[in-house]
């Protein structure tokens, strides 16, 4: 655990870069000591700069150049005002302004950490899965029973009344069991269309226009795998290793359950008309990541580092080719940038 005395010495200390992020160099891991941040759950990359969630309620922002990594603002609080969330789950980047949703609500900043405008979501909505189509917006909400979960996505208009549900997925495990490789059923929104990934015995991707009138699917070639003792071992380590818990890790092992075997992918995203997916095979402290075109040609797989699982935040992104991650360096007790070329 990391003394105060030693965050203090290192928020005061300057930042140590050794990331060049020209296209002529950045086929080599560089590395970049970053000391404002102290817990991490979310990363993200655009227009040279770094947006990094900071304990769930605050977001540091750096400049990325040639030069290096330098430290710009944080931004963001806890609260229920504007401006304010008691949780920040994701920052999306666009060209003239940052989505930030919270639990309740979906907020606009700049691009620089200044607050713009926010709204009330009324609808329920799990880990802030609001995105904002055309003038609506696509929810995904998760709801739990003793004997099942059933995973929605629904359109709504500007004002959250319902337009249509796109579609809905119920699995068997409900709140008594917590399955680490469970089917993905998620929405993601790129201009003015919506993709939904639906990856159980197939992965398929149905693409939407903004009133939500399905365009086409595109079968994406993502075998499930058998869950072996491996894998499972492979899955639970880097949850085990970084365990926080209020519980015993004994006694949320117990609760952990395995279906027969994967979904094709544990990761979706829609990155300049590419998809870009993670699979379950791994390698030593590796995982497989591969990208698709949008009719769902394979274009490319490769290995990149593994950052742990996903429900305890998202520490690594794609940017312009290039694979960012976040990793603690413990003996330093700070964290630290790194970036491989991915494509």
């Amino acid at each position: 655990m990391m003394s105060l005395r030693t965050r203090s010495s290192l928020l005061r200390s300057a930042i140590v870069a050794s990331l060049a992020l020209s296209a002529g160099t950045a086929s080599a891991e560089r590395i970049a000591k970053l000391p404002q941040v102290m817990n991490p759950f979310h990363l993200a990359i655009a227009d040279g700069r770094m947006y990094i969630v900071e304990d769930s309620v605050a977001v540091h922002i750096f400049k990325l150049g040639p030069e290096g990594v330098s430290f710009v603002k944080t931004f963001g609080r806890a609260g229920q005002g504007p401006g304010e969330f008691d949780y920040i789950y994701t920052v999306r980047p666009f060209k003239d302004h940052l989505d930030i949703p919270g639990s309740h609500k979906l907020a606009r900043f700049s691009p620089d950490g200044d607050y713009i405008s926010e709204v009330t979501v009324t609808v329920g909505v799990f880990k802030g899965a609001a995105y904002r189509l055309g003038d609506g917006y696509v929810v995904r909400d998760l709801n739990f029973d003793e004997k099942r979960s059933t995973t929605t996505i629904r359109l709504y208009d500007q004002d959250f009344k319902l337009v249509k549900e796109i579609g809905a997925r119920t699995a068997s495990e409900g709140l008594t069991k917590i399955n680490l490789v469970a089917d993905y059923f998620s929405p993601r929104v790129a201009g003015d269309r919506l993709y939904v990934i639906d990856a159980a015995q197939d992965s398929v991707v149905t693409v939407y226009d903004r009133n939500g009138v399905a365009q086409k699917k595109v079968r994406l070639p993502l075998e499930p795998l058998k869950m072996t003792d491996t894998l499972r071992a492979a899955v639970i380590k880097p949850l085990k290793d970084s365990w926080t818990g209020r519980t015993r890790w004994e006694d949320y092992e117990k609760r952990l359950f395995f279906p027969n075997q994967t979904p094709g992918l544990d990761y979706f995203e829609v990155l300049d008309g590419k998809f870009v997916v993670r699979t379950y095979k791994y390698r030593q402290d590796t995982v497989e990541f591969a990208l698709f075109d949008e009719q769902g040609r394979e274009l490319r797989r490769l290995y990149l580092p593994f950052t742990g699982r996903l429900s305890n935040g998202i520490l690594f992104c794609f940017s312009q080719g290039r694979y960012f991650y976040l990793r603690e360096n413990p003996e330093e007790e700070v964290w630290e940038l790194h970036v491989e070329k991915a494509w």
